[in-house]
């Protein structure tokens, strides 16, 4: 199991390339299950989820080709030889429950385990279920198994348009979109019979990225607004064909890059990066007192003689700040002037890195209902830390890059899961990084 060696007190430099979106991809290779024909996904990063999820779709019948060095995944599903989704696979990543949707959607029946993933709070899947079942499917749990069937008319099963509008739950007392729980509901309705109506529906850029392909396809979704709800409305289509489709770039991966060069004051010119889905955690950026200069492909993150400064956190949904950026931004915190407080509203377990940066000096307090209290310190020290989660481990590795000492971070295969070559991107920046092994026995 590899582990990370991080010496710190070295300013990086230089560019770095973001890759497709993570969050993005995981719910566009499902979604080439709803068409006989090949989908080629352009911009796929290189993470052990992707390698999962392929896994998975394989188990179905897809052939799926995974070009690491052009970045491209083909993947053909001319027939589902099974619509299964065991637990030995679902149990390692939460976005398997994506394919529920997908198999709803292209057979009318599904059987998949109830999912894994990191352990950052409750995320229910009973909302996803309440959306198929708005759709005329009905849903047993069987065995620790979600076992769909859609109605059947003239020999074949097909869900049928309806109004699905219960994708909130509720969480410390605020009104939270489910973002998996749309997903699901656009998949599973691109082929049903008749018209979906999803109502409270998400609006993060991820969700476009899949309407935006799905369109191309040939389905046909469109957003609307009554209000200040968000809804998405979509026309079942008998067939969808095959598409060549680029993926979005990942916000978050940008974005703990340029807290890499504002806690280490040194400069990244990070590319390909849509400044346009990040307008909250830009302003918080220049609030901390970094410097942002947009490019063509990108933006520069400069932290050149930057005197960091606290910043309260709220997180909540886009186009708030997001719960993937919290833990990497409060790692910069620690070492920031004066005192910030953040509130975490989406997932009551997201703090769990807080006691991985105490044991580096970092001055923290927990106030409970995911809420904690960061008072800046000068500088932290070098300990042994481990990940809890993807986020987190992205957030230990950068406040290692400023601790005094060597700091040993255990459990990195978290972050294999979200940043493709994360060690060795920021070894080329200037960091003192090394991906070591641990000794068996």
């Amino acid at each position: 199991m590899d582990f990370f060696k991080i010496r710190g007190g070295k300013p990086l430099n230089g560019s770095v390339k973001i890759r497709g979106a993570k969050n993005s991809v995981l719910e566009l290779m499902p979604a080439a299950l709803l068409t006989d024909e090949p989908v080629i996904l352009h911009n796929v990063p290189c993470l052990s989820d992707i390698e999962t999820l392929k896994e998975l779709l394989e188990n179905f019948g897809s052939k799926v080709e995974w070009n690491k060095e052009t970045h491209t995944l083909v993947i053909s599903t001319p027939v589902i030889t099974s619509i299964k989704a065991p637990y030995e696979i679902v149990k390692k990543m939460r976005a398997s429950i994506y394919v529920l949707g997908a198999l709803m959607g292209r057979c009318g029946e599904a059987k998949v385990s109830a999912p894994g993933g990191c352990v950052i709070g409750q995320r229910p899947v009973n909302i996803h279920l309440e959306a198929l079942e708005a759709l005329g499917a009905n849903i047993e749990l069987h065995h620790g198994y979600i076992i769909g069937n859609a109605p059947e008319k003239n020999g074949r099963k097909r869900l049928v348009g309806g109004v699905v509008n219960g994708l909130v739950r509720i969480q410390n007392g605020v009104h939270i979109t489910t973002h998996g729980g749309t997903v699901n509901a656009i998949e599973s309705a691109v082929l049903a019979d008749g018209e979906t109506t999803i109502r409270y529906a998400s609006v993060e850029p991820e969700v476009d990225d899949l309407i935006n392909m799905l369109n191309s396809m040939g389905a046909k979704i469109t957003r609307e607004k009554d209000g200040d709800v968000n809804i998405i409305k979509i026309v079942g289509v008998e067939k969808l064909h095959g598409c060549e489709y680029s993926v979005m770039s990942d916000r978050l991966e940008a974005g703990t890059y340029a807290i890499a060069a504002f806690m280490t004051h040194g400069v990244i010119d990070i590319q390909d990066a849509d400044m346009s889905t990040m307008t909250d955690v830009i302003e918080k950026f220049r609030a901390v007192g970094g410097k942002i200069e947009k490019t063509e492909t990108g933006f520069i993150a400069d932290g050149r003689g930057c005197v960091l400064k606290s910043v309260d956190v709220n997180v909540e949904q886009y186009p708030g700040f997001p719960t993937d950026m919290q833990s990497q931004f409060m790692a910069m915190m620690t070492i920031s002037e004066g005192v910030s407080v953040l509130k975490e509203s989406l997932f009551e377990n997201r703090l769990m890195y807080v006691p991985e940066l105490q044991r580096m000096g970092a001055n923290i307090e927990i106030l409970g209902d995911s809420t904690a209290k960061f008072i800046g310190v000068k500088f932290l020290n070098a300990a042994d830390v481990m990940a809890s989660d993807l986020r987190s481990g992205a957030a230990l590795t950068i406040a290692g890059l400023v601790a005094e000492g060597e700091t040993v971070l255990h459990r990195v295969y978290h972050i294999y899961r979200g940043y493709e070559s994360f060690a060795e991107n920021l070894r080329a920046l200037g960091a003192d990084i090394e991906i070591c092994q641990e000794q068996e026995g």
